[in-house]
């Protein structure tokens, strides 16, 4: 953090620092921690609850001290902090909001260190900026269209004072299995909406000028929609940012640096040129060198197994991303009976597999008729149950915060029976093993081939590591395609690129050049739900079956439900419909 703001100083750059305690962002809880929920009555979030806002004081005694030294008072680049976020959305506390703008002020150093305050929130309704702000502190708002309109509305939470659009949606974020495929907000239309706030004589704040990427497992937030789906965001956050996901400069940038240059009188602004990076050429499919299965690798992985009559959830198990394996025999009495798992169990996609081979999968949202049922292999004696639950991005938004427990959880969360075969059963006695799926544990990984790791298949499916070779003649950015791969995270040479899922719409993940070195890199891809060889296939041992990665120059994209292009077309088409209704509107005043 440290290095960051001073590189930040160093180039010229003001900070407006959010140090929440929640700031949604689109991360992973909105960035609280995981931990807020181990126990089974958690701790009251974004509350002036004691115990919340004593874990609040823990964090800034530690964060604030960090930061104090780089306020403007202090020589330094931060100009002004912000109070909690978009606290309006959550409800009405303000006790809460009184004791963080006291921690705040004292531990930035007193009145005359502190710099700034402000909040930030919604205009859309009113309430938001009556339960978001505090008397005192400056009120922000974030839209990212109708500048006259929200400015309005602002104006009626703070009549006076300058007027902020903290944050100015350029684009917006891309949840997993979005029919309508990637977001997409076009560079007029936000060269537009830029032009008519600063007209207005508002303050702009652009939200995101770079996005970037959500590397590793503990980054992507993810929602709750207005049906209740649970909508986990991508690995991506390329959001449709100035800048894109590799840091190169956009159409967007472009026609809004030509607002910035006619605004400040600084024509020379659009003759800086923006020569592109140097990319990974296309290469062919990677060369597999080794594959283990989840149970050939599961002795190296797992630190420690916990045993419990009911699944414990992650957090219980003192852990927050990775993934979770549950292991339960079925008595011989009841092997008759299918499987069920609960309606909310689980958190957030798992892979069941009964003696060994896999039944099938269920997903959070899967609600259809028998989606979450699985009929046990017939059979003399118990059958060995094992669920793997992948753990994604824990919900950033909203109530549904409250209980984002992730794993099995719940009472019933795994059962036997259906309604056809009388009450429930409970299936007790179980070892729950967390599986972080971190750097030092993938190291031990056993790739030797005296070990059980080979290239040759075909292989059964469901989890299982892959190992490829990547070789690189000059490091430089690129993107992985995961063509044939269903659910998984990648490493290259160890580093955690995030998770991919072919659902899309996101299909391919970022390789930034520093991950790279000249020669072999290693590839690591690990899937859940690897599909095996085809049915009645006739392939033979010596047969891989195995799906390959490979290296492209441009990140790949599903573009949805419309045919390519027609997204695009539809949203010039309403850009220009709205300038002519502003236009004809204008005309009248």
């Amino acid at each position: 953090l440290e290095a960051y703001l001073a590189l930040c100083q160093e180039l010229g750059l003001d900070v407006l620092l959010r140090p929440g305690p929640y700031i949604c962002a689109e991360w992973d809880f909105g960035g609280l921690p995981w931990w807020l929920l181990d126990r089974s009555d958690p701790v009251p979030l974004r509350s002036s609850d004691p115990e919340f806002l004593g874990r609040v004081e823990t964090w800034w005694n530690e964060l604030l001290p960090r930061v104090r030294p780089f306020l403007a008072a202090n020589g330094g680049p931060i100009i002004a902090a912000q109070i909690e976020n978009e606290f309006g959305y959550w409800g009405s506390d303000p006790a809460y909001l009184e004791r963080l703008r006291s921690l705040l002020v004292c531990g930035l150093g007193g009145a005359e260190a502190c710099p700034l305050l402000f909040t930030s929130d919604g205009t859309f309704w009113p309430d938001l900026q009556a339960n978001g702000g505090l008397d005192g502190v400056l009120r922000t708002a974030n839209y990212g269209s109708e500048p006259r309109k929200r400015i309005a509305e602002l104006r009626l939470a703070q009549p006076n004072g300058p007027a902020t659009n903290m944050e100015f949606w350029v684009g917006w974020f891309d949840a997993w299995g979005a029919v309508t495929g990637k977001s997409y907000r076009s560079a007029e239309d936000v060269a537009s909406t830029l032009r008519e706030s600063l007209r207005l004589g508002a303050s702009v704040n652009i939200f995101v000028f770079h996005g970037g990427t959500s590397f590793g497992f503990c980054g992507p937030g993810a929602n709750v929609g207005t049906t209740g789906q649970y909508e986990p965001q991508v690995t991506s956050y390329d959001y449709g940012g100035l800048l894109d996901e590799a840091g190169e400069v956009t159409d967007k940038y472009l026609k809004c640096r030509e607002v910035m240059a006619e605004f400040l009188g600084r024509p020379e602004l659009l003759k800086k040129s923006f020569p592109r990076a140097l990319r990974l050429p296309a290469s062919p499919p990677l060369e597999l060198e080794a594959t283990l299965s989840l149970a050939e690798a599961l002795p190296f992985l797992q630190r420690r197994v916990a045993v419990s009559a009911m699944p414990l959830p992650a957090e219980q198990l003192g852990f927050g991303h990775g993934y979770v394996l549950y292991r339960a025999t079925v008595p011989s009495t009841l092997t008759g009976l299918p499987l069920a798992l609960g309606k909310d169990a689980v958190r957030d996609f798992a892979s069941v597999a009964v003696d060994g081979k896999v039944v099938g999968t269920c997903y959070r949202n899967d609600s259809g008729l028998g989606s979450r049922e699985f009929k046990l292999p017939a059979g003399s004696g118990g059958k060995s149950l094992e669920v793997l639950v992948d753990i994604m991005g824990r919900v950033n938004f909203g109530p549904s915060m409250l209980s984002e427990r992730k794993g099995l959880v719940g009472p019933g969360s795994v059962s036997l029976g259906s309604p056809f075969t009388g009450p429930a059963r409970a299936l007790l006695g179980w070892e729950c093993i967390p599986l972080p799926m971190e750097g030092e544990d993938l190291e031990k990984l056993p790739w030797d081939p005296s070990q059980g790791a080979s290239p040759r298949g075909p292989w059964p499916g469901g989890p299982r590591f892959f190992r490829y070779a990547l070789f690189v003649r000059e490091p430089a950015d690129g993107f992985l395609a995961l063509d044939g791969f269903r659910k998984g995270f990648v490493c290259v040479n160890g580093f955690n690129l995030g998770r991919y899922w072919e659902i899309g719409p996101q299909r391919s993940l970022y390789i930034p050049a520093p991950l790279l070195r000249q020669g072999r890199n290693e590839v690591l891809v690990f899937d859940i739900d690897h599909a095996g060889p085809p049915a009645n296939s006739a392939e033979s041992a010596a047969t891989s079956s195995a799906p390959a990665p490979r290296v492209v120059s441009e990140a790949i994209w599903n573009s949805g439900a419309l045919p390519r292009g027609a997204k695009e077309a539809v949203a010039d088409a309403v850009s220009g419909l709205g300038a002519a209704l502003r236009s004809f509107s204008g005309s009248g005043d």
